[in-house]
């Protein structure tokens, strides 16, 4: 006969052990659930500042786009920051818009904020339109002025970069083409000064 108090043994010990392995997994399933819920909540911090501004950002870009950017900050008149790689110019007085991509040498790069671009060394910028940028004081309004545009027989989106200055005691006017300056400078009231700067910078269409 078997002793009761040995079949209970018995069967404890078959319980027990199935009994302990489920606590076991319990314990392990909730501490994984408490991990992945950790690494969850942790995740924003660890994107650091921009996660909270990635909402914000969103919208931003959403808005209108302003209409005159100021590619070339510091060089063109009333331009201080890059906005957008595109700007107007003056041609024959009326308005173009160019973009600028590349320029030489790393001067004309950085002034531009363009792309460096070595291979430019190999091009006469002589043999270039000339597009000319007034310095110092200016007429309201001022913007660049462009020597040539697309249809022009010496159209080229390489430019060569010529510096106008008003001279003291002049009244400066708005400048819109290239034969005002010239005319001006030959009535000795501004100056032109080219720089080694060749710049690539295609005008678009009008819309």
């Amino acid at each position: 006969m078997i002793d009761s108090r040995c079949r209970f043994t018995g069967r404890a010990g078959r319980v027990l052990p199935a009994l302990a392995l489920g606590a076991i997994l319990s314990v392990a399933a909730a501490a994984c659930s408490s991990g992945s819920s950790s690494s969850t909540a942790a995740a924003p911090n660890t994107a650091g500042p921009a996660a909270s501004t990635s909402a914000p950002a969103a919208a931003a870009s959403s808005a209108p786009a302003p209409v005159m950017s100021a590619l070339g900050a510091g060089s063109l008149p009333a331009q201080t920051s890059q906005t957008l790689p595109a700007f107007p110019a003056y041609y024959d007085a009326h308005k173009d818009v160019v973009v600028v991509t590349d320029a030489y040498p790393k001067a004309g790069a950085g002034t531009f904020h363009a792309n460096f671009a070595p291979s430019l060394s190999a091009v006469q910028a002589a043999s270039q339109p000339a597009w000319y940028i007034v310095r110092g004081t200016a007429a309201p309004g001022q913007l660049m002025v462009l020597g040539s545009e697309p249809g022009e027989d010496d159209y080229s989106p390489l430019w060569k970069t010529v510096y106008v200055q008003w001279k003291p005691g002049v009244t400066p006017t708005l400048l819109t083409s290239d034969n005002m300056i010239n005319d001006l400078a030959k009535q000795g009231k501004l100056t032109m000064s080219t720089t080694s700067f060749l710049v690539n910078a295609a005008v678009m269409p009008k819309a």
